[in-house]
Order: structure tokens, then sequence, then C-alpha cells
């Protein structure tokens, strides 16, 4: 799975060589428009994902059904293509069979197929390919496969894929809300479904279920249940696959192994303040050897009807799985060693120095076991390991079928609340790693002739809206791009939201030039030496590039405009429906972020407030601009794309999480170019919303 620096190098000098290099959009003002060549490559991956689990019903493909390219012209490394159809042949997953890609077999298979469309050297090629592998290949591997071409192919920058829960709903809605949209003649509106003739509406309850109910995890469905959530945390791990290294993709660029810590932590700081609003327990320590108290039974189905396997409260690993415990602390103690020792000897004798903040990167990459880890061998796959031990089966080191859990999918991880267990426990490398650190001097944290005066808020609200996705793909029948949108079913659900706010940030500043706000919410504050603590807990909700003048400045910042968020996305059937009127010469598709992947969910950035007011704190911090080293080397148009692998994803060179990342030293921590502010989260209904706003 390992390429050279020169091989990738190679390969994107002749895709290039190859035209495949996106030239469909052009220029009108400062808006970029899709021409008729890139919306019929749009328009195909809209169509090949429609109906998954059905043949294909479009005409114009079934040509390609039967056959791939063999001509060896075609491909940038046919070698790998050779691979692929070698193993294809002594017996791939076969369609309607159950996949989840922690199964170490399924893995393989997928990565061969994804290589099998990454090595397709034009359009023409790729999607002749494609089709072939639509018709052929298990479904579950053709999405995670197709997803990850189109994400890390340089030429396909700037497509948009319908969102994954529109692609495949079985992982996101309720089986019994499944059960009412197929079989919807059965029902009448006062059990959940309604009509229009042409829109039809379920409504979707959240799914959960946990046997110990005192525990109270219940009262966080609205959260981990999110399509939005769970969509953010599928996409970003299809953005940085875990079999996927540098030697192919440039993800070093990316910080990669201290982006995925951050993303953790960040998500776990996240679902802490979800916990508190709701008066839940802070996460505990959790042993590996130890009976897992709370159950889950997701109330998920397959799309051929299996339920997803869910696990009895208290549940523990039967005996003959023991070995696993050991292998689990066996991993766990390597990593400690390291992190503690400070060094590390490569086999070819190249020592790592663990004292250094950007060893993070290593520290991330072994625990995330992915093809840039120090030493495969020695380090293991704890992540991998620690879904497998406790989902319940033990058939995911073997190509046998198997029974996933929701830990077993990225889909669906986010419900299960021994999800944010083990995360928690896993994250305990990442602090104890952080804690032997330096501790960060008085220059670095400040920031001379820069002082914040003042913060003022809006009010903050939050309510509950309804919202409705796009579940067609569930309702077995083909469809032709001239009746594409003649039937939709839609899923109504309620889910969190937030009013539009903003603050207003008074600086005075001695400085004219470049600085960088950073603003981070947490746990209210009673003592600012509770900051020590509860910095694991600090969510950071914005940053950007602020242009300062010698004198007074004066901030206006809106949550619609924060650097890590995305609006909802456009339903399947109102984008496609778009792209063929655009594709038809009617209104103009432009090429920008509005459907973005890359971003936590604008609506979950506050958690859920009270009538009464739930109280946090907002922490901000100015610091000089450091430019990234790899941004200039970014050719990366991010009007339309996520530019992952470009190396210019962050604003600049400062740790990840700075300045909260290491321990603190209380006497010259907070200088003027800190602020903290508490501040009240209010929460409504939506009627007594649309009377107060």
């Amino acid at each position: 799975m390992r390429w050279s620096i020169a091989a990738v190098a190679f390969c994107l000098v002749a895709v290039a060589s190859a035209g495949f290099i996106p030239t469909g959009q052009r220029a009108v003002g400062d808006i970029k428009y899709a021409d008729k060549d890139f919306l019929m490559k749009q328009k195909f991956f809209f169509e090949v994902l429609r109906n998954i689990q059905l043949p294909l019903m479009f005409e114009e493909y079934l040509p390609y059904t039967k056959t791939w390219i063999a001509d060896e012209s075609k491909y940038i490394n046919y070698n790998e293509v050779t691979e692929f159809f070698d193993n294809f042949k002594l017996g791939f997953l076969t369609k309607g069979e159950i996949f989840t890609i922690y199964n170490l077999t399924y893995m393989k298979q997928t990565y061969l197929l994804f290589t099998f469309f990454y090595n397709s050297a034009d359009w023409d090629t790729f999607y002749k390919n494609v089709v072939w592998a639509r018709e052929n290949v298990n479904e579950g591997m053709f999405i995670y496969a197709l997803t990850m071409a189109v994400f890390q192919r340089p030429d396909l920058k700037g497509f948009v894929l319908p969102p994954i829960y529109e692609i495949y709903p079985y992982y996101f809605f309720n089986t019994d809300m499944i059960h009412k949209a197929m079989f919807k003649k059965m029902y009448e509106p006062k059990f959940g479904f309604t009509s229009n003739g042409k829109y039809n509406v379920v409504y979707s309850n959240y799914t959960a279920v946990y046997p110990i109910e005192y525990m109270g995890e219940d009262k966080l469905g609205y959260f981990t249940e999110d399509i939005g959530l769970n969509s953010y945390y599928y996409y970003f791990m299809m953005d940085y696959p875990i079999f996927m290294g540098t030697d192919r993709l440039n993800l070093f660029k990316d910080r990669r192994g201290e982006q995925y810590l951050y993303m953790y932590q960040q998500l776990l700081a996240r679902y802490y303040l979800e916990r508190q609003a709701n008066f839940l327990q802070p996460l505990g320590e959790f042993p590996w050897d130890q009976p897992i108290k709370t159950g889950y039974w997701p109330k998920l189905s397959y799309w051929n009807g299996v339920p997803f396997n869910g696990r009895k409260d208290y549940y523990t690993i039967p005996k003959s799985n023991y070995f696993k415990f050991d292998l689990l602390k066996a991993y766990e103690e390597r990593i400690r060693q390291v992190i503690d020792l400070g060094t590390y000897t490569m086999p070819d004798g190249t020592v790592i120095d663990f004292r250094k903040p950007e060893s993070i990167d290593y520290l991330g990459n072994m625990i995330n076991s992915n093809p840039d880890s120090l030493n495969d061998d020695y380090f293991k796959n704890i992540e991998i390991l620690t879904r497998i031990a406790f989902s319940g089966s033990d058939f995911y080191f073997t190509g046998s079928k198997v029974w996933p859990s929701s830990l077993m999918h990225f889909e669906t991880s986010l419900r299960d609340p021994l999800f944010y267990q083990l995360y928690f426990k896993i994250m305990g490398f990442y602090w104890h790693f952080k804690d032997l650190l330096p501790r960060y001097t008085f220059d670095e944290l400040n920031f001379k002739g820069v002082e914040i005066k003042n913060v003022a808020f809006d009010k903050l609200a939050t309510y509950f809206e309804y919202y409705d996705s796009d579940i067609s793909n569930i309702i077995p029948m083909g469809f032709s791009s001239d009746k594409f949108w003649d039937f939709s079913v839609l899923a109504r659900q309620k889910r969190i939201n937030h009013k539009p706010f903003s603050y207003t940030m008074d600086v005075v500043s001695e400085f004219a030039g470049k600085g960088v706000v950073r603003m981070y919410m947490g746990p209210k504050m009673y003592d600012l030496q509770q900051l020590q603590h509860l910095r694991k807990y600090f969510f950071q909700v914005d940053q950007y590039l602020y242009e300062f003048v010698a004198g007074k400045n004066t901030i206006v910042r809106s949550s619609r405009d924060y650097f890590w968020s995305v609006k909802d996305r456009t339903s399947y059937v109102e984008l496609y429906k778009k792209i063929m009127t655009a594709y038809k010469g009617g209104e103009k598709f432009p090429l920008d972020m509005s459907e973005a992947h890359c971003g936590f969910p604008d609506r979950l950035l506050l958690p859920k407030g009270l009538p009464s007011g739930f109280e946090m704190t907002f922490y901000f911090v100015i610091t000089p601009y450091y430019a990234p080293k790899d941004q200039q080397l970014s050719s990366y148009d991010f009007s339309y794309s996520c530019g992952v692998g470009s190396g210019s994803r962050f604003l600049d060179s400062l740790p990840l999480g700075f300045p909260l990342d290491r321990d603190i030293d209380f006497t010259y921590f907070f200088t003027k170019n800190m602020y903290y502010k508490n501040v009240m989260v209010y929460h409504f209904d939506e009627m007594k919303m649309n009377e107060t706003y």
C-alpha cells in the first residue's frame, strides 16, 4: 500500500498530461460556473449513486456494466489494476452482503478497488470502470471506494456527491421509519406518513435505546444521532483514509496525525458540553477488562433487513476472546513507553524526539495505525482492535460474513455511547504527550501591544426545528434522468439549531498588521485555576485572520462566517434538478463551497441551552500571524475545494488547540491578548422562539 514520492509525482504528471485536471469551470465575475462537460460528469455521480442496491436504470450506462477497460495504456499504474483483478477473481465480498471497513479483508479489497479507480488515466476510462464496478462489486464497498476516488483524485476537485445520509439512509434513520416509507399505503397521517401526491413525508424519531435508563444517555439522542454530526465524522475519515499514507497522497502537508488527534479531542469536548447541558456526569475511566455498563440497541437495519448488532448492558468480552485484552494492554504500553521515554528509534536508526511539539504527528499516525505509522509491526492497530474487541463478534480478521455493530461504521459510530468512552481513553495518549511538552513561555503567549478590551455577545438561543431529508433511495424503483424527481420520500426529523448570533470585540493595538483570532467555548469556570483541568473540554468554535490597525479595532463576527462550520446540504433530488437544469441550458450551476462536506455542522455550534440559561465560558486569544510552511505550495481554489492534502487547511502554523493544549503556568498565562467571558445559552420551543425573535 505504500508509494514512493517519485511514484506520486509520476501519477500527478501522468494524470495532468492526459488532460484530466479539471478545466470544466469558467469564471463569470468572482463566481465560477460549471460548463457542459463538468455538468455531464457531475450528473454521472448522482445517477450512479441512485438506488445503489438496484441495477442501473440509466440506458446510457448499460453497455458498460459487463466489461471494464482492459487497455493497459489507459492506466497510470497497470500493475495495481492487475493486482485488483487477480484478487477479484479469487473472491471479493459479494453484492448484498454487509460491508464494514474494519474487517481487514474487506479493507484490503476496498483499497484495491480504489486503486482501480484512481489509476484510470482519463475520464472515459474512469467512468466506464465505475459503471462496471457499480454492477459487480459489493454496494457498501463501491460507495466507499468511489467516494475516496472523488475526494482524492486531483482531477475531481469540486465535484459534489449527494449527502451520505441520502445515498444510504439505512445508516441514519430507524427501521420503523424505513418501513413506513417503503409501505406508505399502509399508513395514515396520524401514524406518521403524509403525502401531497408528489412529496411524501415520513416522521422519524431518534432511535437510541439504552437498557440502563438511569444513566440518561437517551437524552443525547438528538445530538449523537444528528445526521450532520455523523456525516461530519464520516467525511473526515474518508478524507484521511485509514489505509492511505503519504506515499500515495500528500496528507503530511495537512499535519495528518495532529489533525486526527485534534478532531477527536474536539469531538469529545463538544460531546462533554452537550452532556453538561443535559445534567449528565462526565466520562470516567474505562478499563479494558471491566464490564461495559452502557448497553446499546440502535434500532437500525441494513438494506437487506438484517438489524444492526446491539450490545447488552454490562457487556463483557467472551472468555474465548480474552487474548484481545492482552493485545490491547500490550499496544497501550508500547505507545505509553515511547511517550514516557521521549524518544523512539526507527528500524533504520533514525531517532524521533517525542519532546518536540511537531512529534504529535507521529503519535497520531501511530494511534490511527495508518501507513505513516512509525512501525506498523510494533505499534500494530490499537484503534481498529479496540472497535473490533467491543463489537460483539469475532469475524473481523477473516473474509467470513460479518454482523457489525454501530462501532464498525463511520456513519454510525457516534450513536453509541461506548464510542466516546473508548476514545476518551485513547485520547489519554494525546494529553499525556502534551503534558510532557514544555509550557508555553510568556513571549509565546503574549502579543505585544495588542489588548482585548471587551467582547459583547448577542443573546444566544437554541431551539428544535423540523428538517426534511430526501430518503427516496430506499424505494426500490428505477428512475431515468427525465423522471428522477417525479417522486420523493422525505424523512422529517426534529433537530437542534441555534439562532444566528454575532459578537463585537474591542481591541486596542499598537501593532498594525495581520493577527489570528481564536475563539473557544467550554464549561463555565468559577475560578480561573479550573482551566488547568477544564482546558481539554474547550471546543474551538472559530479562527480567522484579521488586519489590525494601530489604535482601536472593532471586530463584528457573525456565527454564519465561522471558519470550521458548514451549512446544511441541499437534498439529493433538488441538487440533481439544479444540475440537470444547468445541463439543459437553464440556470447556471455555481462551483462554490455551498455543498461542502468538510466542516462541522453550523447548527451544532452551541450546546442545547436551558429556559433559564446554560452558562458557558468563551475564551479568545489573538496571536501574531505565522504563515504555514506549506501554504505557498498549494494550488487549490478554496472557492470550491476542501483542499485535502494541499497543506492549506490551516490559517497558521501554531499547534492545534493553542494555547490550551499544554500544561498552564498561571503566574503569567493570562496575557492582555486573551479574554474570557461567561455567557448564557437559552433554549426555547419553536413557538416561543418565533415570538421572541
